[in-house]
C-alpha cells in the first residue's frame, strides 16, 4: 500500500511557510505523494450541491471559500524545489479550466523541474461558476472537454509533430519541447466517483483516484472500473487505484461513523485501510479530518506513519 498526503494549510492559511512546511513534513515522513487541488478564484456565490454529488465531499468550509487560494501549477513549481524525493500531484486539474497547449507545456515543464516527481491528476470539475468566471467551454461538455484535452497533452508530450484534431482541442503545427523527463509522458489519475471518470481512466490514465468513498462503494467500483478497462484493450493491471479520505485520531471514542473515512484508535484505522486493500485499492491519500492548525496535521501524520502504515 502506497499512502499520499493532500497539502491544505488548515484554516485557509495563506501563508506560504505553511505548504511548504507541510510538504517538507510529509517528505520527512516518507509519504509517496503530496498533492495539491485546482481553484483560480472562488466565485462570491456557488451551489454547493454538485460539490457533493461529483467528489462526495460535503458543502467546502467558508474559512476555504473566502480565504487563499494556492493556484496548482504554480505552487508545485515552488514545491519542486523545496522538496527533494516526494512524488508532486495535482489533485485534480480541472482541464477545461486552460489553454490545452499552454497547460501541456506548463505540465511538462513541471515534470522537468521537478526531475520527474510530476503525477497529473485531472477531472472535468464541478463548479459551473467558476468556468463562466473563467470563460471556459461550456460547462455542460466539461466531460468532452477533458477527454480531448488530456488526448492533447499526450501527443503533445510524446510527439515529434503532435496532432490531434476535437472538437475544443486542436493541435497542429506545433513542436513543443522540451518533453517531459518521464517516459512516455507524466502518469495520468482521473479524478471523480463516477461512471465518466472511470471510462476517462479505462481509456487514458494509469489510476483512478475518487473521494470519500467507503469500501464497500470501492469494491463494488473497482470491479466495474476493471471491465471498462478490458472493454478498452488494456489490461486491468495497467489503471491504478487510490482513494482519498479525511485522517482523524480519536483514542478512546468511536470515532466518526461515516464509512469513508479513517477514524479512531490505530487498530481502527489499520482496520478501515485492510478494508480498502481487500476491495483492490492500492493507494491511499490522506485528507484533513479537522485538524485546525498546521502542527497538529503533521502530527496526525507523525503517529499515521509510526503506527497505521509500519502495520497495515
Amino acid at each position: 500500500m502506497k499512502y499520499g498526503v493532500y497539502l491544505y494549510p488548515p484554516g485557509g492559511s495563506g501563508d506560504h511557510a505553511d505548504i511548504v512546511g507541510l510538504a517538507q513534513g510529509a517528505e520527512r515522513l516518507q509519504f509517496d505523494s503530496a498533492w495539491i487541488g485546482d481553484h483560480v478564484a472562488w466565485p462570491k456565490s456557488f451551489d454547493p450541491a454538485p460539490h457533493e454529488e461529483n467528489v462526495g465531499g460535503q458543502d467546502p468550509p467558508q474559512a476555504v471559500v473566502t480565504g487563499p487560494v494556492f493556484e496548482p501549477l504554480t505552487t508545485l513549481a515552488y514545491l519542486a524545489a523545496s522538496v527533494q524525493r516526494i512524488r508532486l500531484g495535482l489533485g485534480v486539474l480541472v482541464a477545461p479550466y486552460r489553454n490545452p497547449v499552454l497547460c501541456a507545456k506548463m505540465l511538462a515543464m513541471l515534470d522537468i523541474l521537478s526531475g520527474g516527481r510530476l503525477i497529473v491528476g485531472v477531472g472535468a470539475g464541478w463548479m459551473r461558476e467558476e468556468f463562466t468566471m473563467l470563460g471556459a467551454p461550456p460547462f455542460e461538455n466539461r466531460g468532452t472537454v477533458t477527454d480531448e484535452y488530456i488526448q492533447a497533452f499526450i501527443q503533445l508530450w510524446t510527439e515529434p509533430e503532435p496532432h490531434f484534431e476535437g472538437t475544443y482541442a486542436h493541435v497542429t503545427g506545433v513542436l513543443l519541447n522540451p518533453k517531459p523527463i518521464q517516459s512516455p509522458h507524466p502518469p495520468v489519475w482521473v479524478g471523480g466517483n463516477g461512471e465518466a471518470a472511470m471510462r476517462r481512466a479505462a481509456a487514458y490514465g494509469q489510476g483512478w483516484m475518487p473521494l470519500h468513498q467507503t469500501p464497500a462503494e470501492m469494491e463494488v467500483k473497482i470491479r466495474r472500473l476493471r471491465q471498462l478497462v478490458e472493454d478498452a484493450g488494456r489490461h486491468p493491471d495497467e489503471v491504478a487505484v487510490a482513494v482519498g479520505c479525511g485522517l482523524r485520531f480519536s483514542d478512546g471514542a468511536a470515532g466518526s461513523d461515516r464509512g469513508d473515512s479513517l477514524t479512531g484508535t490505530d487498530t481502527a484505522v489499520i482496520d478501515q485501510i485492510r478494508r480498502y486493500q481487500d476491495a483492490g485499492v492500492s493507494e491511499v491519500r490522506l485528507l484533513n479530518g479537522g485538524y485546525p492548525s498546521v502542527a497538529e496535521l503533521t502530527g496526525s501524520w507523525e503517529r499515521f506513519a509510526a503506527q497505521v502504515a509500519v502495520n497495515v
